[in-house]
């Protein structure tokens, strides 16, 4: 996880091939040179869009989104009004709905980001990130010398409005994180978290009830 969040903007740097394909909207402003946006695509009037950032197929950048760099956008997904995004990959057909804040994150296919969710990627402390996975009798603890780095979210994902995923924090495939959660380490995939008497709660989504 953390390797590929360090490794994007040497990756995206390389593989850029600047061209706007896509419709850029007046009052949008896109940096010359450093956008590569694929047939389909569209940035709205009041977004800018920093480079190098990749933007693919048939994917929507919203009024008043701030894309600040060492960005690469999958194809149909839709970055949202008052979103802010750097050093991200976004997989296909992902959204991230509006009003939030995502950095030094891998995002999955087909994941939902719902309104003021968001990933944290830096300690309180100023300390280096370390990724955390619990499976019940198994603990381990890996060391990034990261300073920043926020979340992996693994496909077809969603997390409800107000979420928050700590640094470092990995979250399976097929999750459900319920708004209003604020979850750190390792969320196993088909899990729902979500609030009870205690912080947080993490069950089996065969096992939950509605």
């Amino acid at each position: 996880m953390w390797e590929g969040v360090a490794a994007l903007p040497t990756f995206i740097e390389r593989i850029l091939e600047p061209k706007i394909l896509g419709e850029v909207e007046e009052g949008a402003w896109v940096e010359p040179g450093k956008v590569q946006m694929e047939p389909g695509s569209r940035v709205e009037r009041g977004a800018v869009v920093r480079g190098p950032t990749i933007i693919g197929r048939n994917t929507v950048v919203r009024s008043k989104a701030y894309i600040r760099g060492h960005v690469m956008l999958g194809e149909n997904c839709t970055i949202g009004h008052g979103v802010e995004i750097r050093q991200i990959l976004v997989l296909n057909n992902s959204q991230i709905a509006h009003t939030n804040i995502v950095t030094t994150s891998l995002i999955g296919n087909r994941v939902q980001v719902a309104y003021l969710a968001g990933c944290l990627n830096c300690r309180l402390d100023g300390k280096p990130i370390r990724v955390k996975i619990d499976r019940g009798e198994e603990k381990q603890e890996f060391p990034t010398e990261l300073f920043h780095l926020g979340a992996c979210v693994g496909d077809d994902s969603k997390m409800g409005a107000m979420a928050i995923l700590q640094p470092g924090t990995v979250v399976g495939q097929r999750c459900v994180i319920y708004p209003q959660c604020s979850v750190g380490g390792y969320v196993p995939n088909d899990s729902i978290v979500k609030l009870t008497s205690q912080p947080v709660e993490v069950i089996p989504r065969n096992q939950s009830q509605k």
